[in-house]
């Protein structure tokens, strides 16, 4: 299923994408809970920044009671278990986020972590077949690029 497209999103679309968390929630089993959604949604006004979880609180603790860090690492990884939204793992350590989306690539420069989406290289085909061959059943394929990002290179 596709969440999101690359371009920002209009208050309704973002309004069907958490009514679609919630329905897959509950399809699922999982709690939906006020914080939950908010966190959810805050996700998906940045997902094209890959918001970490200690970013997502700092943007949420004033706004949401009783909210801590804690909290949103649990709901993100409630969400990455129910394929709502997909971990970018960076070499700083940090886990970054964005909500799932159509598999692409991503660009992580060494110097500032900034992670980029990486969009219009069609991989995931090619990457499939050839792991076929190999006698692997891959069901996603995502690639990641390392070096230094434009601002950084100059």
């Amino acid at each position: 299923m596709k969440y999101l497209s690359y371009r920002s999103l209009d208050e309704q679309e973002l309004e069907r994408l958490v009514k679609e968390m919630i329905d897959v929630c509950k399809a699922k089993g999982a709690k939906v809970t006020t914080q939950r959604i908010l966190i959810f949604k805050e996700l998906a006004k940045r997902t094209k920044e890959h918001p970490s979880a200690e970013e997502l609180y700092e943007n949420l603790k004033g706004k949401v009671y009783g909210l801590s860090l804690s909290t949103v690492y649990r709901a993100l990884s409630t969400f990455e278990q129910l394929g709502l939204v997909r971990r970018i793992p960076t070499p700083d350590g940090k886990a970054h986020y964005e909500i799932a989306v159509e598999p692409h690539g991503h660009f992580i420069c060494q110097n500032c972590n900034k992670v980029v989406d990486v969009e219009g290289i069609k991989l995931d085909e090619r990457l499939k077949e050839e792991m076929k061959e190999l006698g692997f059943t891959p069901s996603e394929c995502n690639f990641v690029c390392y070096g230094l990002c434009k601002d950084c290179s100059n």
